[in-house]
C-alpha cells in the first residue's frame, strides 16, 4: 500500500512540474542613454539551437514585453529584432526555483551600417515593424503545402477574412493586394488570394494606403484602408507557376480551369482559363471587364449568347463549349 502510495506521490509531483510554466519579462531599451525605450520590436524564441520558432511577442508601447508558457529547466534563444538596430541575441534558462525570469533592461545599439551584421535565415523574425509598415515572413507561418494566400493571410494576427473574402486588417478595410508593388490581374483581390500559391511568397507587407490619405488628409486614423503587398521568393521572380484543375461527370460532362503566371524581374504575365461543356459561364461581364481593363479603355460592343456566353469588342467569354 505504501508503495503505492509513494508512486502516486511521485506521479502526481511530476505532473504538477510538467504542468508548471515558466514566463520572462524584460524592457528593451537603447544603448545611447539606456533610457529611450524601443517600442513594437520582436523578441522571438527558439527552444536550444532548434531553428523551429517556438513562439514571438512584441514590445509595448514602452519596450516591454513579457512571454508565458514556456518550459522549466529548458534552454531558449532570444533573437530580438527592432528596426533601425542591431540583432540582439540572448541564451537563457527558467529554473523552477525561478519561474518568473526578469531580464530587466536589454540593450540595443543602433545601426551604423549593414556591413558587418550577419543575417541568419532561419533566425528571421515572424514580423517586424518598420516605420508605418509590418512586415510578416511568411516561413514562420505554418501552412499545407496546397494553401493558397489566403491561407496563409489567415494565420497572420490581426487579419480576417468573411466568407466572401473581403479581408480587414485590425479592423481596417483592405483597399489593394500587390504582388511585389504591382496590381495583380487588375486589382481583383480573389485572384490574388484564392489562386496563388503561398509557398511561393517570402514576405507579407501591411500599410496604409497613401491614395486615401491624399483624398482626405483629415481622415481618421482608424479609418485609413490598408493595403496588401505580397513580396515574392527570388526565385520564383525568373519562373512559371500555376496550377490547374479538371474534373468529370455522367453524359460525358466536363470542367477545367487554371492559372499559370510568368514573372521576370519587373513583369507580370498571368494568363486565366476557364472551359466546360455542362452550360455554365466562365466568367461574368463585370469579371472580365474589371480583371482585363475594359473598363479603363472603353466597351464599344456587348452581345450575349443563348447559352451564357458574351461578346466584347468581338472577343468571346464563358458560356458552354457545345450545346449540352
Amino acid at each position: 500500500m505504501k508503495k503505492i502510495l509513494l508512486a502516486f506521490a511521485l506521479i502526481l509531483i511530476g505532473n504538477l512540474l510538467y504542468a508548471q510554466k515558466g514566463t520572462i519579462t524584460g524592457t528593451l531599451v537603447d544603448s545611447a542613454n539606456h533610457k529611450t525605450t524601443l517600442n513594437y520590436a520582436t523578441i522571438s524564441v527558439f527552444k536550444g539551437a532548434d531553428t523551429v520558432l517556438t513562439t514571438y511577442k512584441l514590445s509595448d508601447d514602452k519596450g516591454v514585453f513579457k512571454i508565458g508558457n514556456l518550459e522549466l529547466g529548458a534552454k531558449y534563444r532570444l533573437v530580438i529584432n527592432a528596426w533601425m538596430y542591431n540583432i540582439l541575441r540572448k541564451e537563457i534558462t527558467i529554473t523552477a526555483a525561478d519561474p518568473t525570469l526578469n531580464l530587466g533592461n536589454l540593450v540595443l545599439s543602433e545601426k551604423r551600417n549593414n556591413l558587418n551584421e550577419v543575417v541568419i535565415m532561419s533566425e528571421r523574425p515572424p514580423v517586424i515593424v518598420r516605420k508605418d509598415t509590418i512586415e510578416f515572413n511568411a516561413e514562420s507561418f505554418k501552412k499545407l503545402p496546397s494553401a493558397v494566400v489566403e491561407d496563409l493571410l489567415k494565420k497572420l494576427p490581426g487579419v480576417a477574412i468573411d466568407a466572401n473574402g473581403g479581408i480587414m486588417v485590425n479592423g481596417k478595410s483592405v483597399s489593394k493586394i500587390l504582388v511585389d508593388g504591382k496590381e495583380f490581374f487588375g486589382g481583383d483581390q480573389q485572384i490574388a488570394t484564392k489562386n496563388l500559391p503561398a509557398n511561393i511568397i517570402d514576405k507579407v507587407q501591411l500599410s496604409d494606403d497613401p491614395e486615401a490619405k491624399r483624398r482626405d488628409p483629415d481622415i481618421v486614423a482608424g479609418n485609413v484602408p490598408q493595403i496588401i503587398n505580397l513580396k515574392l521568393k527570388k526565385a520564383i521572380k525568373s519562373g512559371a507557376f500555376g496550377k490547374f484543375y479538371a474534373g468529370g461527370g455522367p453524359k460525358e460532362l466536363f470542367e477545367a480551369g487554371g492559372i499559370m503566371n510568368f514573372f521576370r524581374d519587373t513583369t507580370q504575365v498571368s494568363v486565366l482559363g476557364y472551359g466546360n461543356n455542362a452550360n455554365k459561364p466562365g466568367f461574368s461581364i463585370s469579371d472580365v471587364m474589371r480583371i482585363g481593363g475594359f473598363q479603363r479603355s472603353g466597351v464599344n460592343s456587348t452581345s450575349i449568347n443563348s447559352d451564357g456566353a458574351f461578346s466584347l469588342n468581338g472577343i468571346s467569354f464563358g458560356g458552354s463549349m457545345n450545346g449540352g
